[in-house]
């Protein structure tokens, strides 16, 4: 399972997204990404601990996607950079350094 490091925030800003690491979260990832709109619903999906697939049809409901794009795959990459960049952790990781 996916889940949000704590200490990360979204806010909206001059019509903006951005997320917003705090306190210790500030060690693990940058202080503040811009998120396009998809990344805003995708985001939003993965604080409420929802699947991957429960995503996918979320976004494919929401916006009018060509059938060729391969909507899951982008939302694996984004979650993959958000990985990367330290706003998420996977639930078998530990939140804290021992």
């Amino acid at each position: 399972m996916i889940k949000v490091r704590p200490g990360i925030v979204l806010i909206h800003v001059c019509d903006q997204s951005l997320l917003v690491s705090a306190y210790e979260a500030r060690q693990h990832c940058p202080y503040v990404t811009i998120l396009n709109e998809t990344g805003e619903v995708i985001w939003n999906c993965l604080n409420e601990g929802k699947s991957v697939s429960d995503i996918v049809q979320k976004v494919t409901d929401m916006f009018d996607i060509p059938s060729d794009i391969k909507v899951e795959q982008m939302i694996i990459g984004f979650i993959e950079q958000l990985y990367k960049n330290g706003y998420v952790l996977f639930e078998e990781e530990r939140e804290y350094e021992l």
